[in-house]
């Protein structure tokens, strides 16, 4: 006789994510038939890339059970910087360069004061995110970059293969290099170990700082590289660039079943929650529901995303300490 195969938490959490998401899709489509065109959803993408990328790099910090809120600042100050370069008469598309430098590094920093110098990396990472915004804000003066020299870079969000928008393949293939990381390589598995249980992964040979030092730099990466997005998007280099994103990307990553404490969470869920966080914001923008509204259902998810989350985790606990009770009763 065959085996059943039997889908593990991860994969049952993704497909419940999936169908809501679905569910959510059917449900805007049918209060505006306009949800579900091809100009909206292709525009959904370029709005929403940065959510994808810096999500997709966020779950291996959460899972190794640390958090990265810097990552709007990062966002905003590499904006400008990319925005000075350009003005500076640096190439456009050379100066991607040092700007993703400027993002590792500070990813690097990240880690450093977490990991090196033991400062809680919810609190280290939100003085990073104070500095960098303040940066940004204070070499600018609070004044966009609106040079002709930074308007080269605007091909990125006008760009189209076919009738498909950059953005889209862009995403697609950010996610499919990350999946190949979480499941082809030791970035994904050592970020679950991590989390699930520090001590024991040190114990067996995995460099536990060297590890979130990479996982940090990434997240500052596809912070960089989500802060030229953006200016290329908006055509300017604005201060504001990335307000909010910490928490929204945060909230996607809980949202799609990374556990907060660490040792638990896919891409494919982030990729997800992702999905519905933007699809929420979208579909109620499109029914005219005021933006402090959105606000307040953005909140009520998470919210019930994390009691889902906590819920399952007492749950696995309890059925941990029953197995150890009933072997050592045998």
């Amino acid at each position: 006789m065959k085996q059943k195969k039997v889908l593990n938490v991860s994969a049952k959490k993704n497909l419940i994510l999936l169908a809501i998401l679905v569910l959510m899709l059917c449900f805007f489509t049918a209060m505006n038939h306009k949800f579900i065109s091809f100009y909206n959803i292709t525009n959904l993408f370029r709005q929403s890339l940065p959510n994808f990328m810096i999500g997709c790099a966020m779950t291996f910090v959460i899972s190794c059970g640390y958090i990265d809120l810097s990552v709007g600042g990062v966002m905003a100050m590499c904006a400008m910087f990319y925005g000075y370069l350009c003005i500076w008469h640096v190439n456009p598309w050379v100066a991607f360069i040092p700007v993703f430098a400027l993002g590792i590094l500070v990813g690097i920093v990240n880690s450093v004061l977490s990991c090196n110098l033991g400062i809680p990396a919810i609190m280290s990472t939100m003085a990073t995110w104070i500095i960098t915004s303040g940066i940004a804000m204070s070499v600018c003066k609070a004044i966009p970059i609106t040079s002709p020299l930074v308007k080269p870079v605007t091909v990125l969000n006008s760009m189209k293969i076919g009738k498909v928008p950059l953005a889209l393949p862009l995403c697609i293939i950010v996610t499919l290099v990350f999946v190949f990381l979480e499941k082809k390589t030791i970035i994904g598995k050592y970020a679950i170990a991590i989390g699930g249980n520090e001590a024991a992964a040190r114990y067996s040979g995995i460099n536990v700082t060297k590890m979130r030092r990479i996982f940090f730099s990434l997240t500052g990466l596809m912070a960089a590289f989500s802060g030229i997005w953006q200016v290329g998007r908006l055509g300017s280099a604005d201060p504001t660039i990335g307000t909010g994103y910490e928490f929204r990307v945060v909230a996607a990553c809980i949202l799609g079943g990374v556990d907060i404490k660490g040792g638990e969470g896919t891409i494919a869920g982030v990729f997800t929650g992702t999905a519905i966080m933007v699809v929420l914001i979208n579909g109620m923008l499109m029914m005219g529901v005021d933006s402090f509204y959105q606000d307040v259902a953005t909140g009520i998810v998470l919210l019930a995303a994390v009691m889902i989350n906590s819920m399952t985790g007492n749950r696995k606990a309890t059925g941990k300490v029953k197995k150890s009770s009933t072997s050592a009763a045998s």
